[in-house]
This record gives structure tokens, C-alpha cells and sequence, in this order.
């Protein structure tokens, strides 16, 4: 197939899209100018789209330097999979059930079960740990939904598309700034620090010691950077930490799907059968393999391909192609930014597009989610078939966007 290759100062990116918008480029090709890619095998997914700090559809191999902000705030978010059987589908009851999960900025009043998060590297440093602790099983807003889906046989799907709130956002802000810090020598401050502690103890100048450190700090924390702050990064132990905490929050993503589908089951009767998730914004650390806006398509891997709320998803299997860094896009990515979205589009053209579908989420706070935001089927399909095996195009038969 056709590919762009997007040559850097440090490196080149390979890019499997047909077109690609120029602000994209630019973003691709100035992160291919930093150390940050050194040595690393960048694959840019079809679904390709210039994103806040890193492009959307970006993969990459990882050695000894990761960029948190590149991964992004949302860690861990994905989608989880349901398969319900071929069952009759009780709308009120799951819209009744979707609702009652809080979304958007909202949080459960009491936790929902313990998960436990001292364990991050980072957690001292964490804001209101119980509201955190909260947001296990909850929603969020923005293109984060509940849906229902049917496949050709009429086998429904439940699928649950969230990720870590306001923990992932909390740990990705951290621990940028560390990279910023240590790119301005926050390292040298350290062991200055100590330096100055030590001496001037010796030295009986005890009075003068936060003085020296006011100067020491104001040297590191004034100075200037020598990269952009967006790709600064973490590297020995602090990577290690970063990594660590990166999956605690992967995992704490997950388990907040997989508690939304137990309440909606339990709420509407339903059973659900075999399950999986396929996570879009993460590091895979047996791998070491970045995704930014793409996932894993391992060779026999069941994976859920999000298109839009009119035209459903892909349900599909992974062949493991290498040259793709073993990854697929994650959906078929925007048309039009958020901003244009709700500038452009008309609530009619909206709700005439959604015939069909139960939702009570078409208003003008979703408008920006509506389909014609996003690139279609057909813009998509072909392009996978690199990386997947189409097993099924799954339309939607029920959704739920919150009303951020």
C-alpha cells in the first residue's frame, strides 16, 4: 500500500494514511527531531490526526526514553467488549442503567470497591485520592460512550469506550513536568542540594542554608529548556517509575470499564459471554510499544475498530504485522476538530442521521461527537486490512454520550 515517510533530525516516521492533514506532518515530523525518538520505529497509524502535544495514531518502539506527554492524559482509555448473545434488547431499561453510572465530570458519592492506588510511585503527590477512588466505574465525558451493537448474525454487543479520569490526567501532568524539570538539570539540583546541606553544616553556617537553596532552586526552575516542554522526557529510574505507575493506571482503566458492564447487566437482566478490551492511549510494557491513539493487533487478537455513532464498529482480528509495530488505528478519526464541529453541523442534519438508533444523548453539548464529524467506513476499511482481518461491521442499535 501507499505510505509517507516524514524525515526528522533524529529519525523518520513511516505513515500508513492516504492523506494527511499538513498540521499532522508538521507534528510527526518536529517529534522526529528530538531525542525522544532515538533509535525508535515509528509507525503512524491510517486514522492519523494532529492531537494536543502528540499526533493521533502514533506508535513507536520504546528504549531508554518515553515522553509522558506523548501517551497523553487519558491513560489506559479504551474499549470493552461484550458479547450479549442474540437477545432482545430492553432500550429503556439500558438507557435507565446508563444513565444512572455518572459521567462527564460526575463521580460516585461513595467508592464502589477498593482499588488500591499507594502503590504508585507518585501518589504523595496525587489531589483528593478518594474523589480518584470514586471515579472507578464511571464514564467521563467527551467521545466516551455506552453502546449496543448487532452484528450481522443479530448477536449483540456491548461495548464501553472510557478510561482513567482524573487519575490518568493527574499522573501524565506529573510526571511531564519531571521530565521538564530534569531537562533543566533538576538532577544536579538534587545532588547540589544535598551538597549545600551537607557543607555548610560543617561549616556552622546553619542560618545560611535556605538562602543558598532559594538561589539553587531559582537557577533550575528559571532556567530555559533545551527542547520543547511537550517532549521532554523521563528516562532511568525515572522512566521506571513512570512505567510503573503507567500501569497501575491501565489497570485501574480497566477495571472501571469492566465494573460499568457489571451494573448494566445486573440493572437490565442481561448476561454477558465472552469479553475483551482493546486499549488506544497506553504503553505496553512487555512490548515496550507506545500507542497514542492505536492499538495492538497481535496475530489471533480479537479487537473492537470504533467508527462512528451512526455507522457502528469493526470487529476484527489482529494479524501481527510487524511492520506496523503489531498495532491497527483505533477508529477512523476526526474530520473536523471539536471546535468546527459545533460551528459547522446542524442539530437536523444530527438527528436525521441517528434515525434508527435509541439515544437520548442528541443535543448540542454531543454535537460534536455527531457522525459527520468523523471520517466514514469506507475511508477506513481498506486501509486495515494491512493490519486486521474484518470479521464483522457492527451497527449500533443504542448509545449513550454524556452531556458534558
Amino acid at each position: 500500500m501507499d505510505l509517507i515517510e516524514i524525515k526528522g533530525k533524529i529519525n523518520t516516521a513511516i505513515c500508513y494514511a492516504r492523506v494527511v492533514e499538513d498540521e499532522a506532518i508538521e507534528q510527526i515530523r518536529r517529534m522526529c527531531d528530538y531525542p525522544m525518538t532515538e533509535g525508535s520505529r515509528i509507525r503512524i497509524m491510517p486514522d492519523v490526526h494532529s492531537g494536543k502535544g502528540c499526533t493521533i495514531g502514533t506508535t513507536m518502539t520504546i528504549t531508554d526514553k518515553a515522553v509522558p506527554n506523548v501517551v497523553g492524559v487519558d491513560i489506559g482509555c479504551g474499549m470493552y467488549t461484550v458479547n450479549l448473545g442474540k437477545v432482545d434488547i430492553d432500550f429503556v431499561k439500558v438507557d435507565e442503567a446508563a444513565h444512572f453510572i455518572p459521567s462527564g465530570m460526575n463521580v460516585w458519592e461513595g467508592r464502589q470497591e477498593r482499588f488500591d492506588l499507594t502503590e504508585l510511585a507518585c501518589y504523595r503527590e496525587l489531589k483528593d485520592t478518594k474523589r480518584l477512588e470514586r471515579s472507578l466505574g464511571t464514564l467521563g465525558g467527551g467521545n466516551h460512550f455506552i453502546e449496543i451493537d448487532e452484528a450481522g448474525d443479530g448477536t449483540k454487543y456491548l461495548v464501553i469506550h472510557s478510561g482513567s479520569r482524573n487519575l490518568g490526567k493527574q499522573v501524565a501532568e506529573l510526571y511531564q513536568k519531571l521530565a521538564i524539570n530534569l531537562d533543566r538539570g533538576y538532577g544536579d539540583y538534587l545532588e547540589k542540594r544535598d551538597e549545600i546541606i551537607r557543607t555548610y553544616k560543617e561549616q556552622g553556617r546553619r542560618s545560611e542554608i535556605q538562602d543558598a537553596l532559594k538561589q539553587l532552586h531559582w537557577q533550575v526552575y528559571e532556567s530555559e529548556t533545551s527542547m520543547p516542554e511537550d517532549l521532554c522526557y523521563l528516562s532511568g529510574k525515572y522512566l521506571e517509575d513512570y512505567l510503573h505507575d503507567v500501569e497501575i493506571c491501565q489497570a485501574f482503566a480497566r477495571r472501571s470499564r469492566e465494573k460499568m458492564a457489571e451494573i448494566i447487566l445486573e440493572r437490565t437482566g442481561m448476561a454477558g459471554r465472552e469479553a475483551f478490551h482493546t486499549i488506544h492511549n497506553y504503553i505496553d510494557t512487555d512490548e515496550m510499544i507506545l500507542r497514542k491513539g492505536a492499538i495492538a493487533a497481535h496475530g489471533g487478537e480479537k479487537v473492537l475498530i470504533p467508527i462512528n455513532m451512526r455507522d457502528g464498529s469493526v470487529l476484527a482480528v489482529g494479524k501481527g504485522n510487524p511492520e506496523w509495530n503489531y498495532s491497527a488505528p483505533h477508529g477512523a478519526g476526526r474530520l473536523m476538530s471539536r471546535t468546527k464541529a459545533k460551528a459547522n453541523l446542524s442539530m437536523d442534519e444530527y438527528r436525521e442521521t441517528m434515525k434508527g438508533i435509541y439515544t437520548t444523548s442528541i443535543n448540542e453539548n454531543t454535537l460534536d461527537e455527531a457522525p459527520m464529524a468523523y471520517k466514514s467506513l469506507e475511508d477506513i476499511i481498506d486501509v486495515i486490512r494491512e493490519s486486521v482481518d474484518v470479521i464483522d461491521v457492527m451497527k449500533p442499535i443504542y448509545n449513550f454520550k454524556a452531556s458534558d
